[in-house]
């Protein structure tokens, strides 16, 4: 059974202590979810479920507490998913699986965070990994100490190290990423709801360059000029069975997903973890796929998919990455999918394929087709 994609929506990204300084992202999320409802009005008797990804978390089930802030019957279930930065992602792995058993027919799925307004967190005093009563971790441990170092900074560095990445190359792309992003703010307009009187991405930096870069680096490797920064953001997608296409004429098929795992120390490479399985199950070549979406929270991710690969960096973030428009953790992913669907429209190409590297050694990867090609 086929899963269609309908439609996208995100809001504006904003950076920590910006835009969404104040503004817990279940709201954020609930301001997408009423546009759907605005613009299908049938929506509430069709949708089976809302599926959210969220990292951070404000507490509880957040999807739940968007999805009845949103207007929508207390009919409807709603759950969260953690799956880091790969939960925007994974939502819609869930949904098409469940969409492909039968078990629903018309599934939101997304993603929403807020660094702002992240709770402090603290370790039990009798987890081995406390330290006192005034210390918080801002990270979590992705992996048993037994399995080496899972910070993603080292992760990154590793991968950087395997490909051969330079940190010339890296601020290059990011540099790239900016350019690009602040080119294509009209072609994305109709895609990113205005809220709060906000409606372009804040962390875009329209005059970034190279040399500020290079100004303003640090010895490492890996640093502030090739790594995405605290964000906030909120993104949803509407998807439907064969039985609700009539309804809602979708614009995209999902042709393939897969989730993959190798080391955690090795976390951004899941990127090519999960395209490798993508492409075993549809028997294709990387050369039939017009298009390619990679998570950005690192510049190392598409240049070392690039390298694997042997892909031509103008097929990969057209409209640059989350190095520009920002990394909301739980988000990011679906604000990935969003794009490539807008660029697989503004091309009129035909495949698609985004991916995202996950914290803890993951890999998501989700290939599309635009069904107007």
């Amino acid at each position: 059974m086929s899963v269609y994609i309908v439609e996208g929506l995100r809001l504006p990204t904003g950076k920590a202590n910006g835009y969404y300084k104040s503004e817990i992202p279940e709201l954020m999320m609930a301001e997408i979810l009423r546009k759907f409802l605005e613009k299908y009005p049938k929506l509430p008797e069709s949708l089976d479920e809302l599926i959210v990804g969220n990292a951070l978390g404000t507490g509880g089930n957040m999807a739940r507490y968007a999805l009845l802030a949103a207007g929508f019957p207390a009919t409807i279930p709603a759950t969260t998913v953690d799956m880091q930065c790969g939960g925007g992602l994974r939502s819609i792995l869930m949904a098409e699986a469940q969409l492909k058993a039968g078990l629903s027919t018309c599934i939101l799925s997304g993603g929403m965070e807020s660094n702002s307004l992240a709770p402090q967190r603290q370790y039990h005093s009798r987890d081995f990994r406390y330290t006192d009563e005034n210390t918080y971790y801002t990270q979590a441990t992705f992996a048993p100490e037994s399995w080496g170092e899972s910070r993603l900074t080292e992760a990154a560095r590793q991968v950087a190290e395997a490909y051969g990445i330079t940190k010339e190359a890296m601020i290059h792309w990011t540099a790239r990423s900016h350019q690009r992003a602040s080119e294509s703010e009209n072609v994305l307009a109709d895609i990113r709801l205005a809220y709060r009187n906000f409606s372009n991405d804040q962390p875009i930096r329209k005059n970034l360059s190279e040399a500020h870069l290079i100004s303003t680096q640090s010895s490492a490797l890996i640093d502030h000029t090739n790594t995405a920064h605290l964000h906030d953001g909120a993104a949803a997608i509407l998807l439907v069975d064969e039985s609700k296409k009539s309804d809602y004429q979708p614009k995209f098929r999902v042709v393939a997903s897969a989730l993959a795992g190798g080391l955690p120390s090795m976390a951004p490479a899941g990127i090519i973890w999960a395209t490798e399985k993508v492409l075993t199950q549809t028997g294709r070549s990387i050369q039939d796929i017009d298009l390619f979406e990679i998570n950005e929270s690192f510049a190392v991710k598409p240049l070392a998919f690039m390298r694997h690969w042997n892909v031509s960096q103008e097929k990969v973030n057209i409209f640059g990455g989350n190095l520009a428009y920002g990394h909301p953790f739980g988000a990011s992913g679906t604000i990935n999918f969003i794009h490539l669907m807008r660029a697989l429209e503004h091309t009129r190409k035909r495949f698609g394929l985004v991916t995202a590297g996950v914290a803890g050694g993951l890999g998501v990867a989700i290939m599309i087709e635009n069904l107007n090609a």
